[in-house]
């Protein structure tokens, strides 16, 4: 068999048929041909469809993948006693990846399934079937992974757990739920059939984007406990306008004269989107990851002057930089509660009706709680600009002055000690 020929059947698999053979338990000694026909055979999961506490109602899923790409999805609800029961099923097989900016990542495929049944307490079939077929790319693509993939789902009964279209947000926190076991830094899902019909889904795979997702004609920064509504300017966030990267050298370096490594910058990916109102945020994504959303100050982050949007020479070059990157040192240093997330969507929502007291930090010497953490944000920034406006009054300083600005202490006592 030619390399050529191995190539195309093993895939991924081709760069070790030693892993290949493991994957398959197969004993050595195996020859090329053997294993390709079984690396080539359909891969076969199933499950019961267990209930506890006494619920009479039980099932069997059996989800059938094959080379190339193509799936059937099939099983059972069945009632086996008194009660009726309306039942949603959530299935996912799931894998770990390696993808950009995350390479401790997985892939969730996404089945669903739902129905009634009957008990004896009305008339009706007690037993709901279903059968589903597809095909989706990505299982081909990622055949040498999905061969030793896990099953994994979820039953919800006797509630309407799927509510309207519009409730993605719940149901890829099941998704995701049901991947948390392999400790990703991100979460590719793919949804297939009904589902993906069922939530309108645009894209729910943007590869390399930690925490990002677009379905529904929307798009969501997802974290713990939490989904926030992110845009591009302007608009909707689609799989291919979504950019992120990690800080250049020459961004880490300038920024460290503020932070002295009190920043874990090989966990922050700058973003081109923005929050409520056209806003930069930063919030913590999955896995440990810290998402700066700079909206259009993600190109070039150390000249640009604006404040996220189009409008420039409003802000020192840097600045806006300086102030999300002071929320990455919140979240690295401070003890991170999703209140973090609360307190900065309330401030979002203030500002964009032009309310920025938010922001107004009041004279030096205060307390570094006594702030509130955008006030703290500003400090830093306005320290890093050389510009104070903590009260009504503005002055003006050099840029990172150590003498004469009062709010160097917060820099020195705080920012750079990692003391929250």
């Amino acid at each position: 068999m030619t390399t050529l020929e191995t190539r195309a059947i093993f895939g991924h698999g081709g760069n070790s048929l030693e892993a290949a053979r493991a994957s398959m338990g197969v004993n050595r000694p195996a020859s090329v041909r053997t294993l390709a026909e079984l690396y080539r055979s359909d891969v076969v999961f199933e499950a019961p469809l267990d209930t506890a506490g006494g619920v009479a109602l039980g099932g069997h899923q059996r989800l059938t993948v094959s080379r190339d790409g193509s799936y059937t999805f099939e099983g059972h609800f069945r009632a086996t006693g008194f009660p009726s029961y309306d039942v949603a099923l959530v299935t996912t097989l799931g894998f770990p990846i390696v993808i950009a900016g995350a390479p401790n990542g997985a892939a969730q495929f996404a089945f669903t399934a739902r129905g009634r049944v009957s008990g004896t307490n009305e008339p009706g079939q007690r037993q709901y079937e279903w059968l589903e077929k597809g095909q989706l790319p990505q299982l081909q693509a990622e055949w040498h992974a999905v061969r030793t993939s896990r099953l994994s789902h979820k039953l919800h009964y006797d509630t309407d757990w799927f509510g309207p279209a519009g409730d993605i947000v719940g149901f890829v926190a099941q998704v995701v739920a049901l991947g948390a076991t392999f400790g990703a830094s991100g979460v590719a899902i793919v949804v297939a059939g009904a589902a993906a019909e069922h939530f309108n889904v645009e894209h729910l795979v943007l590869p390399g984007i930690v925490g990002v997702i677009a379905a529904g004609g929307a798009s969501y920064l997802f974290g713990p406990r939490i989904f926030i509504p992110v845009f591009i300017a302007g608009a909707a966030a689609t799989a291919a306008a979504v950019k992120q990267r990690k800080l250049y050298d020459d961004e880490q370096i300038e920024m460290d004269k503020i932070f002295k490594g009190k920043v874990p910058y090989n966990r922050v990916l700058l973003t081109n989107l923005v929050g409520w109102g056209g806003r930069p945020f930063t919030a913590p994504g999955p896995g440990g990851a810290i998402l700066v959303n700079l909206g259009s100050g993600y190109e070039k982050p150390l000249t640009y002057t604006g404040k996220g949007g189009e409008e420039l020479n409003v802000r020192a070059p840097g600045q806006l930089l300086a102030h999300e990157l002071t929320h990455a040192w919140q979240i690295a240093n401070e003890s991170f509660t999703p209140e973090y997330y609360c307190r900065a969507m309330d401030t979002a929502a203030g500002t964009a009706g032009g309310n920025m007291s938010a922001y107004i930090y009041g004279n030096a010497g205060g307390d570094w709680h006594s702030f509130n953490t955008e006030q703290q944000a500003k400090v830093v920034d306005d320290w890093y600009a050389g510009k104070q406006g903590g009260t009504s009054m503005q002055s003006t300083y050099d840029p990172m002055d150590e003498v004469l600005n009062p709010y160097y202490m917060y820099i020195r006592d705080h920012i750079r000690t990692g003391i929250g």
